[in-house]
């Protein structure tokens, strides 16, 4: 059994730590294989188009997250995500219900080994042991000096932001290559380029992301694998919204930025979106930066 199959015409279902499966119809959706073949054989819409290809995207309910599901779940993907926090995952299934888009969820907390593992469980019973987008989205950051850091924040930097990411591509692997032409994407940042404050530790997990990037993308090439990143700067989501509360500091960001703005969540899902589509077919092993310029501007404030 795969869990509980929720439709419109009934009741939320909610089932701690397992699977919770909402669909646009009265009936469960079949998944289709999508029609993948050479962009070169492809016309001009199927090679913009994700129509009935399934994503796993972790960390899916609020953020940059939320806005890869939609932006996914927009060009016909089939979508399953996954959050902590149960109450917020339900919200955000029963929305999407309601604009009749094919996501489902399951309540994980990825820094938990055992969660990874009962996760795609889930992902391998709702789609059929086939996988065609893994979006490694889930990271966190603790915003201290280096020498501050203790050794428990150092082991749930490390955790939440690369064991995890290493470990889900370990178990997605059998169903990206199922699926005969898999793409994984990596939420990194702009802080495995450039030195950024109280980002020291959060900067060399996300360079480590940069590296596992590449690997996969040469030895994973032979089971038609793809593997790219995107490297967002200040992105306008609540992660943030407390060091961006600083007016001076928003100011030295700002100045900083070539285009003078924060960027949008939709501006980095976009790419994702993207780097998985057939029109990206010939792309893999690339970090793509999305900041607005800063990165090859550089950037450490003065004060504070």
């Amino acid at each position: 059994m795969c869990g509980a199959f929720v439709s419109p015409s009934s009741s939320i279902l909610i089932i701690p730590r397992k699977l919770q499966f909402l669909t646009p119809s009265n009936r469960s959706f079949k998944i289709k294989p999508p029609r993948y073949t050479s962009v070169v054989n492809q016309n001009h819409s199927n090679r913009w188009s994700l129509q009935g290809m399934t994503a796993l995207v972790t960390g899916g309910t609020r953020g940059i997250g939320r806005a890869i599901v939609e932006e996914l779940a927009g060009h016909g993907a089939i979508i399953h995500t996954c959050a902590r926090n149960e109450s917020e995952l339900n919200s955000c299934l029963k929305g999407w219900l309601d604009e009749g888009l094919k996501i489902t969820g399951s309540v994980c907390d990825v820094s938990s080994p055992h969660d990874r593992e009962k996760l795609m469980d889930d992902v391998s019973c709702v789609f059929d042991g086939k996988l065609y987008i893994l979006v490694n989205n889930v990271g966190t950051n603790i915003r201290k000096p280096m020498v501050d850091l203790t050794a428990e924040e150092f082991s749930t930097l490390m955790s939440t932001n690369f064991e995890s990411v290493f470990h889900m591509c370990q178990l997605a692997y059998p169903m990206l290559k199922a699926s005969r032409t898999g793409s994984v994407v990596f939420t990194s940042s702009v802080s495995a380029f450039v030195s950024l404050k109280s980002m020291t530790l959060q900067g060399a997990t996300k360079g480590a992301i940069n590296q596992l990037t590449k690997n996969l993308a040469c030895e994973w090439a032979k089971d038609n694998i793809r593997s790219n990143a995107v490297a967002p700067w200040y992105i306008k989501t609540s992660m943030v919204e407390q060091v961006l509360s600083n007016k001076e500091y928003v100011e030295e960001v700002l100045h900083c930025t070539p285009l003078g703005r924060l960027g949008d969540p939709n501006e980095v899902a976009s790419l994702v979106a993207f780097l998985c589509m057939p029109a990206s077919s010939y792309i893999t092993g690339q970090i793509i930066c999305v900041d607005g310029g800063m990165s090859v501007n550089g950037f450490y404030p003065r004060d504070g």
